[in-house]
């Protein structure tokens, strides 16, 4: 019962506590920050692996698309890139980590609401 009270105190803190309300709200609106620029295109270059194989090709390729602007060339590429991040779910791994540094000391609220965006 004890720990019934604790969880109802906190939900009456949360509610009537405005200065709890705004950090909940800034820690959510962190992670929503995060996931955001997580999967901002801008970056799959950056977060993407190839093999040495692909390295030589994918540079190959974009160097062609660019130069002469191939536009089914540059779509083709920029799925393969796509294709690559999420291959074998490290992408979603390495999220998954950063969100749980961040909130380490914190309830883990937040990351089971989007462990189902996660796997």
């Amino acid at each position: 019962m004890g720990k019934k009270e604790e969880e109802g105190e906190s939900v009456i803190d949360r509610i009537f506590n405005p200065q709890t309300q705004q950090h909940e709200q800034m820690e959510t609106e962190d992670v929503a920050k995060i996931i955001k620029e997580w999967l901002d295109p801008k970056h799959i270059d950056k977060k993407t692996r190839y093999t040495p194989q692909q390295v030589i090709a994918v540079t190959i390729l974009q160097s062609l698309a660019d130069t002469y602007n191939i536009k089914t060339l540059k779509r083709f590429l920029k799925e393969f890139k796509k294709g690559k991040l999420s291959e074998g779910g490290k992408s979603a791994a390495e999220l998954e980590n950063i969100l749980k540094s961040r909130v380490m000391n914190e309830d883990e609220g937040h990351l089971k609401s989007l462990a189902k965006f996660l796997e």
